[in-house]
C-alpha cells in the first residue's frame, strides 16, 4: 500500500494521542489510582510482602483478570503509573487499529479513519474505567473475527471466535455481552436459513454457556463465603431515560459531560461532534441500509444507549461507557457513494478540499485540549504528589476529600480517589478502596470490612470517628478549599496532628497519646 501525505499526517496524529497518557505523572483520570492499588496489592500478597494480605482473598473469577494479568508481571520492572500508561497507550493504538480494520472490512472510506481518534478520550478515559478501555480493542477484534465467521464459517474461524471469545470474557464482561451480541446479529445478517443459522451459532452457544459458569460459580463462591458486600450504594437500579440520552452519548463521546467545564473545553469538543458528524455527509458518502452488516455494531452501540440502565448490579455508569464505540460505529456505516461517478469525482474533490483539513484540524486541536489539561493537571496535582513521596510506606489511610474538583482536568470529582496512589506506590492501604466490589481481583474478606462504606467518598462530611473505626488509620488525606472543620475528630482520645499541609491538601497523623 502506498504511503501518502494524509497516512503519514494519520499515523503522526496517533502518535500524538498516545502521548497524552505521559503529560503527568498520573493521568487525570478518575479511578486509576484504585485500579493501580488494586495492582499492587494484588502484587504484594502474591510475593508475601504485603502486611494486609490478611485482610484480603484473592478473587481468580473476576471479568477484569486481563488487566490486571498484563500490569501484574510488568510492576515488577517499573513504577505502576509507567506500567498503567504503557497499557492504555497500546490499548490506544490498538483501539484505532481495529477501528482501521473494521472500516476497512465494511469497506467504508480510508478519511473517515480521522473519526476514531478522539472517543478513547472520552467518559470511559476521564472516569478511568482502566479494564474497560483495555478490553476495548480486544472487542472489536471480537466483532471483526465474528463476522469474518460469518461470512466464512470454517473451523479455524469458529476456534478463533471462540479464543477471543474468553480472552474477552476476563477481560471485562460489559465489552463481552456487547461484542457477543454483536456478533450473533453480524451472523444472523450474513446467514439467512434458518436451520443453517443454527448450526453455525456454536461458537457463541459455547460462549454463553462458559460465560453462565462464570459468573455462576463466582456468585456461589461471594454467596458461600458471605462477600456480596451490600451496602446502600450497591443495590438499586437508575435508568435516567430520556431522549437527552443520545445528545449526552454524543458528549460522552469526547469528555465526561461533567459541570464545571471550561468554556473553551465545550466549545472545542462540541464543534468537534458536529465536524465528526457531518463529514461523511460532506463527503458524498451515505449509509448502505440494505447493507446489514455495516450498520449493525452502530444499532448495537444505539440500542445500549437507549435502554440501558446508567446503574445496576454494583456498577456506575453502564450506558455511558459504550459512547467509547458510538463515532466509529456510525464511520463504518457509510458504505455507499451518491450521485453519478463523474459529478461524485468533481464533487468530492473540491469538498475534500475543505472537510479533510478541517476534520484534521478539529482532530488535532481536540487532542490538544487533552494534552494540555493532562500537562496542567500534572502541576496542579504536583503538592500531593510531593506529600505521599515524603510519608512512611505500609500505613492505612482515610480520604477525606471536601473538594474533588481538579479545574486543570475539567472534572468535577477527579481528586475523590487521587490518594489511593499512596497505596500503589507506598504499599499502603487506602480507604474507600475499590475491593469492596465483586469484579475486583482483590477483595476485603467479610470479618475485614471497614467502617468507611462505598459512597463514603462523595459526603466525607458524615465522618464519625467512632463510626468510622478512626483509629483504624495512620494518615487522614483532606483536601479542602475552605477551612477544615473543627470538629472533624471529635471523639477521638488522641485527635490526630497536623503533619503536612501543600496547596489544597493537609495530611493528619494519628499518633500516641502523650
Amino acid at each position: 500500500m502506498q504511503i501518502t501525505k494524509l497516512h503519514c499526517l494519520f499515523l503522526l496524529t496517533v502518535a500524538w494521542g498516545v502521548s497524552i497518557f505521559w503529560f503527568a505523572p498520573h493521568p487525570p483520570m478518575f479511578d486509576l489510582p484504585q485500579h493501580a492499588g488494586q495492582v499492587i496489592l494484588l502484587r504484594d500478597i502474591l510475593l508475601g510482602q504485603s502486611p494486609w494480605a490478611d485482610q484480603f482473598r484473592i478473587n481468580l473469577f473476576t471479568p477484569y483478570l486481563m488487566g490486571y494479568g498484563l500490569a501484574l508481571p510488568l510492576s515488577l520492572i517499573m513504577p505502576i503509573a509507567t506500567v498503567l500508561k504503557l497499557l492504555l497507550s497500546l490499548a490506544y493504538i490498538a483501539f484505532v487499529f481495529m477501528c482501521v480494520k473494521l472500516r476497512q472490512h465494511f469497506v467504508s472510506d480510508s478519511r473517515l479513519d480521522w473519526l476514531f481518534l478522539l472517543t478513547f478520550f472520552g467518559f470511559a478515559y476521564q472516569w478511568g474505567f482502566f479494564t474497560f478501555l483495555i478490553a476495548a480493542p480486544i472487542g472489536l477484534w471480537f466483532i471483526l473475527t465474528a463476522d469474518r465467521y460469518a461470512q466464512n464459517r470454517t473451523f479455524a474461524r469458529a476456534l478463533g471466535v471462540v479464543t477471543l471469545g474468553l480472552i474477552l470474557l476476563i477481560s471485562h464482561g460489559l465489552v463481552f455481552l456487547f461484542a457477543l451480541s454483536t456478533g450473533l446479529l453480524l451472523l444472523g445478517a450474513r446467514v439467512r436459513e434458518f436451520r443453517v443459522l443454527m448450526a453455525a451459532t456454536y461458537p457463541f452457544v459455547i460462549l454463553i454457556i462458559v460465560c453462565a459458569g462464570f459468573f455462576f460459580i463466582n456468585h456461589k463462591i461471594n454467596k458461600d463465603m458471605g462477600l456480596t458486600s451490600v451496602t446502600k450504594w450497591s443495590v438499586g437500579t437508575s435508568w435516567l431515560f430520556g431522549l437527552e440520552r443520545f445528545p449526552k452519548a454524543l458528549i460522552f463521546s469526547f469528555s465526561a459531560g461533567l459541570k464545571g467545564l471550561q468554556v473553551i473545553y465545550l466549545f472545542v469538543q462540541g464543534l468537534a461532534v458536529f465536524v465528526l458528524l457531518c463529514t461523511p455527509w460532506l463527503l458524498g458518502l451515505r449509509i448502505d441500509w440494505k447493507n446489514r452488516p455495516s450498520w449493525i455494531p452502530f444499532f448495537m452501540v444505539a440500542l445500549i444507549i437507549a435502554i440501558v440502565p446508567s446503574k445496576a448490579i454494583a456498577s456506575m455508569f453502564l450506558y455511558e461507557r459504550f459512547a467509547l464505540f458510538l463515532i466509529p460505529a456510525y464511520a463504518w456505516m457509510f458504505t455507499q457513494t451518491s450521485g453519478n461517478e463523474r459529478q461524485l469525482q468533481v464533487k468530492s474533490s473540491l469538498i475534500a478540499k475543505l472537510v479533510v483539513p478541517l476534520l484534521i484540524i478539529m482532530c488535532w486541536s481536540s487532542l490538544t485540549l487533552h494534552a494540555i489539561s493532562a500537562w496542567k493537571f500534572g502541576k496542579e496535582s504536583a503538592d500531593i504528589d510531593s506529600i505521599i513521596s515524603t510519608l512512611k510506606p505500609k500505613q492505612r489511610a482515610l480520604m477525606l476529600i471536601f473538594d474533588p474538583v481538579s479545574k486543570a482536568g475539567n472534572n468535577i470529582g477527579l481528586y475523590s480517589h487521587y490518594p489511593a496512589w499512596y497505596q500503589a506506590e507506598k504499599q499502603g492501604l487506602v480507604d474507600l478502596n475499590i475491593a469492596w466490589f465483586p469484579p475486583m481481583v482483590v477483595r476485603y474478606k467479610l470479618d475485614h470490612l471497614p467502617a468507611v462504606t462505598p459512597g463514603f467518598e462523595w459526603g466525607p462530611g458524615v465522618f464519625d470517628w467512632v463510626k468510622n473505626r478512626g483509629s483504624d488509620y495512620n494518615y487522614f488525606f483532606v483536601r479542602h478549599s475552605v477551612e477544615i472543620p473543627k470538629n472533624l475528630f471529635k471523639g477521638a482520645d488522641c485527635p490526630p496532628t497536623l503533619l503536612v499541609t501543600s496547596g489544597m491538601w493537609t495530611v493528619f497523623e494519628r499518633t500516641s497519646c502523650r
